[in-house]
């Protein structure tokens, strides 16, 4: 394969593959060793695309070769380095899951346990206000009993003084009743 590189100029540019990792100038033999392909670019110009083409084409045809191109040793090295910065990372993820899930195990219990301190807190705040509530209730009839009592004893007294008003009234008939007797005590004597 062969191609012609071309500019504003009328120069051709020949590209040479499967050269060593050096660079090395080609030699006049370059052009015709059986590990060298020549690859030019077509020119802008027409004219000198015919001319070049006609040539190497025929070489590029007649001899195929496979391109083999050599990897510079860093470039492993870089590749196996990243490889084991990806599996730390990815083994870190993997931690860091766990410990997450851990964590969110560990606070789903605790937040059990809180849900059933709340809950015991809430049925013993539940419990005291239906206490409180009954002895709201025991209070208020305790109330009403002696208002009730109280009732009756006021009852009681206003008849006791309704009674002690007509006590006098009473006094004043039993006097005149002993006057009276007295003087027919006094009276019956004398006959």
């Amino acid at each position: 394969m062969c191609g012609h590189l071309g500019g504003p100029g009328s120069k051709a540019v020949v590209i040479y593959l499967n050269q060593p990792s050096r660079m090395q100038a080609p030699t006049s033999q370059g052009a015709h060793n059986p590990d060298y392909e020549n690859i030019t670019l077509p020119f802008r110009n027409k004219d000198q695309l015919k001319l070049n083409q006609s040539a190497p084409t025929k070489q590029a045809q007649s001899k195929p070769s496979p391109v083999t191109t050599q990897i510079p040793p860093w470039l492993h090295r870089t590749i196996m380095i990243l490889y084991v910065l990806l599996t730390f990372i990815f083994l870190s993820c993997i931690i860091l899951s766990a410990l997450v899930l851990v964590k969110n195990s560990e606070m789903s219990r605790e937040l059990w346990s809180l849900r059933g301190e709340l809950s015991n807190v809430s049925s013993i705040v539940l419990n005291c206000q239906n206490q409180q509530t009954d002895h709201w209730k025991a209070v208020q009839r305790g109330i009403q009993e002696v208002k009730n009592i109280i009732g009756m004893i006021l009852s009681q007294v206003q008849s006791g003084n309704d009674k002690l008003k007509t006590v006098p009234s009473d006094i004043t008939g039993i006097k005149k009743a002993l006057e009276e007797l007295e003087k027919k005590a006094l009276a019956q004597p004398s006959k």
